[in-house]
C-alpha cells in the first residue's frame, strides 16, 4: 500500500503510523539523491574526449575549447560555404561590363544620319521613340526597311549596327548608322522569398550581381535571412554568403546573373541558435550579418543566473556540417579571464544550442523546494497521529 492509496482507504491508526514511517524513508532516500532525481534539463559534464555508439562509430566528440583548439574550430566553419564553380563570374564596379547581347521581345531603336525616313519610317510620332524603333519577335527575327526580316537575335548592339550598314549600301552611299537597346526585355530573373517585392528582375547592358538584384526588388524584408541567399542556375542550388556580402568583413563573390536564375531569400528560421540552461530567460537568437559569438548571445538573454549558473559548465552543442561526421560538444569555462576572452571569440553557427549548466547547491534547492509539498503532509500525517 503506497501512501496514495492510504488517503483514499482512510487507513487506521496503525497503518498511519506505518505509512509515515514509509514516508520517511522515503523522504531520506530523495534526500540523499537529490540532485539525480531532479527534473527538467540537467546535463551532467562530458568526460571524454568522443562517446562510441552501438555501432562503434562516434556518437559525439566533445572539444575543450582553448587558444589552440579554437583555430581549428575556426578552420572547420570555414568550410560551411562550398566554393562557386569556376564559370561564375563577380560582379565588381571595377570590371568593364560584356557587350549586351540582343534577344526576343528587346526594342532596338535605329538612326540612319541624313535619312529621316529610314529613322522614322511612319512619319512624325510627336517624340514616342518607342514608337519608332523595332520589336524583335519571339522567334529572334527583326524587320529594317531595304533590309527585309533577318535574325537579330544572338547580335551585340555593334554587330548589328554593322549589318544594317553593309544591308543599306546597296541602296544608300556609304550610310551612317547608330543603333541601340531601348526597352530591356529579353533576358529575365526571378526574386523570390523575403525580400521587399519578390518579382522579376530584367537584366540590361550593366552587369547585375545578387545585391543589385536585390536591391533593385526592394531590398530585405525584416524577416529576411542576413546570413545566406540562394541562387538556383540550370537545376543547381548554390548557397551564397550573404552575411559576407553586407557586412564586408569577409571576401565573398558577387556572383553575375544569367537570364533564367532564381534568387531566394529564406527567412530566419535557420539562422537561430537556442540558449538554455541557468540563463536569465531561455531564448533563441536570431544570428545577424555578422558573426554572433557566444558572449553576445549569452548577453542577448540577460546573462546567465547569478545564483544558479555554474560559468565554469557552459557547452555549446553543434550539429555536423557534413554527413557522417558526429555532432561536437564544445565546452567551455568562464569562471575565469581566459575563459571569458575565448567566449568573446567562438563563433556561433546556425541551430547551435547553448546550454548553461546549475551549481549542485541550485540543483539540491531546486529538488528541496520540489519536495516541500510531500515533506509538509507527511508532517501533517505524523501530527494527525500524535494526536
Amino acid at each position: 500500500m503506497n501512501i496514495e492509496q492510504g488517503f483514499h482507504l482512510k487507513p487506521s491508526r496503525g497503518v498511519i503510523v506505518h505509512l509515515v514511517s514509509k514516508g520517511s524513508a522515503l523522504l531520506a532516500a530523495l534526500l540523499v539523491s537529490a540532485c539525480s532525481i531532479l527534473p527538467g534539463m540537467h546535463l551532467s559534464s562530458p568526460d571524454s574526449a568522443a562517446r562510441a555508439g552501438d555501432g562503434g562509430a562516434p556518437e559525439y566528440r566533445v572539444v575543450e575549447v582553448s587558444g589552440q583548439s579554437l583555430q581549428q574550430i575556426r578552420r572547420e566553419t570555414e568550410g560551411i560555404w562550398p566554393p562557386l564553380p569556376p564559370s561564375f563570374q563577380s560582379v565588381t564596379p571595377a570590371k568593364r561590363p560584356d557587350e549586351y547581347v540582343i534577344g526576343p521581345g528587346d526594342v532596338v531603336h535605329v538612326t540612319v544620319w541624313d535619312h529621316p525616313e529610314l529613322t522614322v519610317p511612319t512619319g512624325s510620332i510627336g517624340g514616342n521613340i518607342e514608337g519608332a524603333s523595332r520589336l524583335v519577335s519571339s522567334d529572334g527575327k527583326m524587320f529594317y526597311p531595304y533590309v527585309g526580316e533577318f535574325q537579330a537575335a544572338g547580335m551585340t548592339v555593334l554587330e548589328l549596327r554593322d549589318y544594317l550598314a553593309r544591308s543599306l549600301a546597296r541602296v544608300i552611299a556609304s550610310p551612317q548608322v547608330d543603333a541601340r537597346v531601348i526597352a530591356f526585355r529579353a533576358q529575365r530573373i526571378q526574386v523570390t522569398g523575403e525580400v521587399a517585392q519578390p518579382g522579376v528582375v530584367t537584366l540590361d547592358d550593366t552587369p547585375k550581381g545578387i545585391l543589385e538584384a536585390i536591391s533593385e526588388r526592394g531590398g530585405l524584408a525584416q524577416t529576411a535571412s542576413r546570413r545566406r541567399v540562394l541562387l538556383r542556375r540550370h537545376g543547381e542550388t548554390y548557397p551564397i554568403d550573404l552575411g559576407g556580402l553586407l557586412s564586408g568583413s569577409r571576401p565573398v563573390m558577387n556572383p553575375k546573373l544569367e537570364a533564367g536564375d532564381v534568387i531566394h531569400v529564406p527567412d530566419q528560421s535557420n539562422d537561430l541558435v537556442f540558449v538554455l540552461g541557468e540563463t536569465e530567460k531561455q531564448a533563441s537568437v536570431v544570428l545577424q550579418q555578422g558573426r554572433t559569438t557566444l558572449t553576445e548571445a549569452l548577453a542577448e538573454v540577460g546573462g546567465m543566473d547569478k545564483l544558479r549558473a555554474d560559468d565554469a559548465g557552459v557547452l555549446v552543442f553543434r550539429r555536423p556540417f557534413a554527413e557522417g561526421l558526429p555532432p561536437t560538444i564544445y565546452s567551455l569555462e568562464l569562471d575565469n579571464p581566459l575563459g571569458l576572452l575565448l567566449a568573446g571569440e567562438f563563433v556561433l553557427q546556425p541551430r547551435d544550442v547553448v546550454y548553461v549548466k546549475a551549481t549542485d547547491f541550485a540543483k539540491y534547492n531546486s529538488v528541496i523546494g520540489q519536495l516541500l509539498p510531500t515533506i509538509s503532509a507527511v508532517f501533517q500525517i505524523d501530527r494527525l497521529v500524535n494526536n
